[in-house]
Order: C-alpha cells, then sequence, then structure tokens
C-alpha cells in the first residue's frame, strides 16, 4: 500500500487546498510578479524610448534646415552640423541602450519568476502537486519567459513606442508646422483602438494555442516517464500515434496564430500607416505650394510622419509577446497565489516555534480530512504519539495510512481537528519549520541523478565525506559502496537504475541518518524489495530509529515486529462513529 492507491485521492490533484482556481485574482497581477521587474526598468525604458524619438524628430528638423541652406545656395554651419552629430549620437545611444536594458531586466525577471514558482511548488508539496507534472514543467519554462519577455521587455518598450508618436508631433509643432500636426495627432488615435479591438478579437485563437502546447508538453512527457510500462503493454505504437495527433493540432494552432499575426499587420498596416503617411505627405505638399512651408521643412515633416508610424512595427510584437504574455502572466498569477497557503491559519492557542508541552511528539485530535469534499478518508481521528516511541500504523489498503501521514507532514491540512507535529499545529506553522522535524523515508526512494553523495548531500549539503561514510554504516550500505570502483562518486542513474532495489531504499535512508529530525516517518519502506532485501533494511531501520519517534506505516508482519505498539487504523475509525 502505498500513497498513490488510495482511491479516494484518485482524480482530485487540487482538491488538498492547491493553487487557486481560474477566478482567483482575475485581472489582478500577483505580487511575486510584480515584484520581479522593479518599476525603474520601466520607467528607463520608456525615457529612452522618449529620448531617441525626440533627439531624432531633432535630427530631421535640422536636416530639413539644412535642405533649405543648400537649396539657397549656401552651406550648412559648423554649429548645425555639431547639433545633428550630437543628436544621432543621442539616438543611437538611448537605441541601444533601451534594446541592453530590455535584454537584461527579461533575463533577471526570468530568474525571479522561476525561483517563485518553484518555491511555490516546495510549498504546496506532493499531494497538492501530484499529477500536474506537465503543466508545472510548462509554466516553469515557457510561462515563466513568456511572462519575464511580457513584463521586462516588452511593456516599457511598447509604453514609450505608443508615447512617442506625440512627442514627435510636439517637435513637428514647435519646428515646422503646427496646423499638420494636430490633424495627425488624430490619426494616431487609430493605432490603441486598433489594438485593443484586434486583442479581443484573437484572444480565442490564442487561448487555443496554449491549451494545445499544454497537452503536447504534459503528453510527452508523461509518454517519456511511462516508457518501460508502455513497451512492456506494447502501447508505445498507439501513445506514439496520439502524440503525433496532439502535434498536428499544436501545429494547426499555432499557424491560425500566425495567420491572425499576418491579419493584424496587414489590417493595421492599411488603415494606419497609409493613411498616415499619405496625409502627411498631401498636408506637406499642399503647404509647400502655397508657400507656407519651405521645401525642407516639407521634407521634414514628410520624415517625421515616416517617424510617427512607429508604433505600427511593435503591434505585431502585441501579438506575439503582449497577448501571450498576458496569459502567461495569469497562468502564474493563479499558480503564485497570494503565496501563501489559504488554508493555514493561525489562533489555534499553539506558538509556531513552541514546543509541546506534553509528552507527545504527534498528536491528531478529533481530525477529519479527505482528498475530496464529499468523500472523507478519515472522520474524528484521534491519535498520539509519545516521544520516543515507536508505533507501527497498520491496516487494509485505502483506509487512510498514508493520509495520516500526509496530515503529520503538512501536505494535506484536515477539515476539522488539529495535528500537532512537535507541538506545532500543521494549519499555523510555517511549512519548513515543520518538516525540519520530521525525516521520512517512503516506499519509493526518488534518487537524483548525479552521484551518491550527491543524493546524500540532498539532505545536509555541509556534510563532511566522513559524515557520509557514517550514514551509510547506519543504513548497512557502506560495505556496497566501498566496493564500488568509484566509491562515493559512483553515478546511480536516473531514479537509481543502477543500484538494485535494496540498495536504493538504504541510500534513502543514509539520507534519512544525515536529515538527523528527531520525528521519523517510514511509510511502507520495504515493500517495493523482496524478503531477502528486507531483513538488511528493517535491521538499518532499527539503527536509525534509535532515539527517535517513529511512526511506521507496514503491512508485511515482520515489518510491524519492532514497534512498541501496533495502532489498527480501521478498528480506530470504527471507534469514532
Amino acid at each position: 500500500m502505498g500513497i498513490m492507491v488510495e482511491p479516494s485521492r484518485t482524480g482530485h490533484p487540487h482538491s488538498a487546498g492547491g493553487p487557486p482556481g481560474p477566478s482567483h485574482q482575475s485581472g489582478k497581477v500577483g505580487e511575486a510578479i510584480r515584484r520581479a521587474t522593479p518599476r525603474w526598468v520601466l520607467v528607463c525604458s520608456i525615457g529612452l524610448a522618449w529620448a531617441a524619438a525626440v533627439a531624432t524628430a531633432l535630427l530631421l528638423a535640422l536636416i530639413g534646415g539644412g535642405v533649405d541652406a543648400l537649396a539657397s545656395g549656401g552651406r550648412a554651419s559648423g554649429a548645425r552640423l555639431i547639433a545633428a552629430a550630437v543628436l544621432a549620437v543621442i539616438a543611437g545611444l538611448a537605441t541601444g541602450a533601451g534594446e541592453w536594458l530590455s535584454a537584461s531586466a527579461s533575463s533577471q525577471t526570468e530568474r525571479r519568476l522561476r525561483q517563485a514558482v518553484i518555491a511555490r511548488v516546495f510549498q504546496l508539496g506532493p499531494t497538492r502537486t501530484r499529477g500536474r507534472t506537465g503543466e508545472l514543467l510548462s509554466m516553469a519554462t515557457n510561462s515563466v519567459e513568456r511572462t519575464a519577455g511580457y513584463r521586462a521587455a516588452f511593456l516599457g518598450p511598447i509604453a514609450g513606442a505608443l508615447t512617442t508618436p506625440l512627442l514627435v508631433l510636439a517637435v513637428m509643432a514647435l519646428t515646422t508646422d503646427p496646423g499638420i500636426a494636430w490633424r495627425l495627432a488624430l490619426l494616431i488615435l487609430l493605432v490603441p483602438l486598433a489594438i485593443g479591438g484586434f486583442q479581443r478579437l484573437v484572444r480565442p485563437i490564442g487561448a487555443a494555442y496554449r491549451r494545445s502546447q499544454a497537452r503536447l508538453t504534459s503528453g510527452f512527457l508523461e509518454a517519456v516517464q511511462a516508457l518501460d510500462t508502455l513497451v512492456y503493454a506494447r502501447a508505445a505504437d498507439r501513445t506514439a500515434v496520439r502524440l503525433a495527433e496532439r502535434g498536428e493540432q499544436h501545429r494547426r494552432s499555432l499557424m491560425r496564430m500566425l495567420a491572425g499575426n499576418q491579419l493584424l499587420i496587414l489590417v493595421v498596416d492599411a488603415a494606419f500607416s497609409l493613411t498616415v503617411v499619405v496625409a502627411g505627405g498631401v498636408l506637406a505638399a499642399m503647404r509647400v505650394a502655397s508657400g507656407q512651408l519651405s521645401v525642407g521643412q516639407g521634407i521634414a515633416v514628410l520624415l517625421m510622419t515616416v517617424l510617427v508610424i512607429g508604433p505600427v512595427d511593435v503591434v505585431g510584437q502585441f501579438f506575439y509577446i503582449g497577448i501571450a504574455g498576458r496569459a502567461h502572466q495569469r497562468i502564474l498569477g493563479r499558480h503564485l497565489g497570494s503565496g501563501k497557503i489559504a488554508a493555514r491559519r493561525s489562533g489555534t492557542g499553539v506558538s509556531q516555534t513552541g514546543v509541546s508541552h506534553t509528552g507527545d511528539a504527534l498528536v491528531l485530535e478529533g481530525v477529519t480530512a479527505s482528498w475530496a469534499a464529499d468523500r472523507p478518508v478519515l472522520s474524528g481521528l484521534s491519535l498520539r504519539v509519545g516521544r520516543g516511541e515507536q508505533v507501527a500504523l497498520v491496516g487494509p489498503s485505502g483506509i487512510g495510512k498514508s493520509t495520516v501521514s500526509a496530515l503529520i507532514q503538512g501536505h494535506l491540512m484536515p477539515a476539522s481537528g488539529r495535528v500537532l507535529v512537535d507541538g506545532m499545529d500543521t494549519r499555523s506553522t510555517d511549512p519548513a519549520l515543520l518538516r525540519s522535524r520530521l525525516a521520512v523515508v517512503e516506499q519509493r526512494p526518488f534518487l537524483f541523478l548525479g552521484s551518491i553523495a550527491d543524493n546524500l548531500r540532498m539532505a545536509a549539503p555541509d556534510a563532511t565525506e566522513a559524515d557520509l561514510w557514517r550514514a551509510l554504516e547506519v543504513a548497512g550500505l557502506d560495505g556496497d559502496v566501498r566496493a564500488m570502483p568509484q566509491g562515493l562518486e559512483t553515478p546511480v542513474g536516473e531514479r537509481g537504475r543502477t543500484l538494485s532495489g535494496g540498495q536504493a531504499q538504504r541510500l534513502a535512508i543514509a539520507r534519512a541518518v544525515l536529515r538527523d529530525a528527531p520525528i521519523l516517518i517510514l511509510d511502507e519502506p520495504t515493500s517495493e524489495v523482496d524478503l531477502a532485501a528486507e531483513a538488511g533494511i528493517l535491521e538499518a531501520l532499527g539503527r536509525l530509529a534509535r532515539g527517535r519517534t517513529v511512526l511506521l506505516i507496514a503491512h508485511r508482519p515482520g515489518a510491524i515486529l519492532a514497534a512498541d505498539r501496533v495502532v489498527d487504523l480501521g478498528a480506530l475509525l470504527e471507534e469514532t462513529r
């Protein structure tokens, strides 16, 4: 029996107080997302865009004046040439600095967002994230990258690009012709209207693309993880066909999105760029013909008109970066939520850092808990484990033994009653503090890709080589490791494939030794090994358990013989009814 086989959990990965639903913080940006990109980045991006636009507009005005000077038979003055050179340098530096700032800020934002996403995953714990591997992987990679690009490399530059036409027209009004400037300003209003309307139009296309991408990512990851099972069940070909179909659906959704983007560019170019350029050209020509403007000023107006339509160049980016970035920002917002697990409340009368005033290390008082609201697993359960006591929790598969383990580890909050771990209420205690009191050996220990030493130091990063050998000795694995040519540096392979089941389990025990926590949770620690290996593992567990409080979840008779007390969970629950 293991943590995955209780039928009441199946199909409800989010029922244990997981990430907020889609309605959470609807339309709002979470604090963690806001902090990832400092406000000064947005301000500087807009300021640099403005500086580049104003410098360029003034440079065009000087060019128009130079044309008039040459047309009159004179030549450009030295002061005019110096001013033009200075303005060109300012425009170039501002443009380059803006691009550098966007790239640098995007990288930093991506790093901060990824840290926040991973920290939230660890805070939620395994029960609230089980079954969401593909979703979380996509979130920590694609969603983080898109959101970072949107907030750090898009918002500032596009805000600058959408406002610089007004600055260019202001320069036009001051240096050439205010009448043409205000007429063109009316046409500029078409840009935000076009963007807003098209955003509403293409939103369903973007949503379909993201759903398709998530399904493809999740399906491929699941197939890789279950490759052995698929091959043995002769289902690999069927899975390959299904993935190919998902890939084709994703390709079609991508092509629809690209088609929408091209339509946007076509519509905006036709409705805005052509209109503004033609209007600017016609107005400039009329003013030159009437003598109200010189030829040089007319050229300057025409050149500034081209500068005014610069925002059209970033409208295409709005589809790729803006719409997708906002959507992925909402995804991250739902995951990160408020940064706290809502089920945790203070006011229970137990200090977050205090220790129990009783002799009990583990206390469950009138606990009712479930993985789905309509199917309680435990109801009114009360259980106490004294300090230093070794208790075996037994019962048929699905009765709720691993639910008890999840409650103690803070992966699941009780619907009623309370759970105390070393005197700390799981509902009001920081998860990291709570879990610092616990060492856990699961039925399927997870070994990370790397060496034996790497896996041991997951529990104690500062452990010396002597510490590692002492832990291996307690686990009864030191002899096997010394016989390996590379010793502590022996690679364990993916999920410990180079080790036997018994060696992998003893390595997990050695990791728990280095954890050196006062309370030990053993969840079916011998269920994945044969009887020959079980005796050695139980002996190692006996050494690990000395001086510690132990809760042993087991069903094999041999695994419960050394317990001080055996608790039949089924009978205990029956007493509460």
